[in-house]
């Protein structure tokens, strides 16, 4: 009993050491993501606004006219996607922070690397990197999107919903991107666009690239307030059958019209190969 005393007692200093460590880390990261902080470091940032921007930085980060210009270049975005949601939003102000010591957990990653900037209601927050500040306008749609039709049913959904809203892909529109794409990989159905074929390997931003295109074509086809019902359903995972029943279709008629969507851009690529045509098998309306 006396020669086990030293033992417990070294077991009891390690668990004490192990449980000390595990609260200092958990003290760490609450006081990381502790809201305070930020609220007191950017109540002291320097500010400008604009018709519907509030920009905000660190002093001496950027200059005064370099904020109220690069709010000037926001205002025709903001513009844009308020008139593709039928101007819901027109008195909406949109506050973007950018700080050169941004850091955030995401709540949902884009890409296989943690994204450098975040969306919390009408707030936008980034990273500041450079003298000339550059920002996705997908986090300007985001903002409009949840001022306009409330918090998207599914994240998937709703990046998708906001990239279609900018109408772009890197520059590109976003049926010629998503076109250009089809050449490489080839007819992707609605089922490997939502992830649910199994087999199939597609990067994230290629299916991002391809759910934005579908979203572009359930707009183009069936409206925006099909748009709408989709962006608010409730879905933890997209699939075929709870998609179709939220726009109130079938499968075949899901796929058949995000075929000929696709085709119609495939058409306008000269470079497209010649073996790459439309299939002759394509479903056809009224077709079962």
């Amino acid at each position: 009993m006396t020669e086990n005393a030293p033992s417990k007692r070294g077991l009891s200093k390690l668990l004490k050491t192990f449980f000390l460590a595990i609260f200092v880390v958990i003290a760490a990261i609450f006081i990381y993501l502790s809201p305070v902080p930020r609220f007191i470091r950017e109540s002291f940032m320097q500010r400008v606004t604009s018709a519907h921007y509030e920009i905000l930085c660190p002093s001496g980060a950027l200059s005064q006219d370099a904020l109220l210009e690069f709010a000037k270049q926001r205002e025709p975005l903001f513009a844009a996607l308020d008139r593709k949601l039928g101007d819901a939003d027109s008195n909406a102000t949109i506050r973007i922070i950018l700080d050169p010591d941004f850091r955030e957990l995401p709540q949902f990653d884009r890409s296989d690397e943690a994204p450098s900037y975040s969306v919390s209601g009408k707030t936008i927050r980034a990273t500041l990197n450079s003298k000339i500040p550059k920002l996705p306008a997908a986090l300007d749609a985001e903002v409009l999107l949840s001022l306009a039709w409330g918090e998207p049913g599914n994240a998937q959904i709703g990046i998708w919903t906001a990239d279609w809203l900018t109408g772009e892909w890197r520059g590109t529109e976003i049926g010629m991107a998503a076109a250009q794409l089809e050449q490489r990989l080839g007819h992707k159905k609605v089922a490997s666009v939502l992830g649910e074929e199994p087999g199939e390997n597609i990067y994230t931003e290629d299916q991002d690239l391809l759910g934005a295109a579908w979203i572009s074509e359930i707009a183009e086809f069936s409206g925006p307030n099909a748009v709408r019902k989709l962006y608010a359903a409730k879905m933890a995972h997209p699939r075929v059958a709870e998609v179709t029943k939220v726009l109130g279709t079938t499968p075949l008629e899901l796929d058949r019209k995000w075929q000929l969507w696709m085709y119609s851009y495939l058409a306008g690529i000269p470079s497209m190969p010649h073996d790459s045509g439309m299939p002759m098998d394509m479903p056809m309306a009224g077709s079962h």
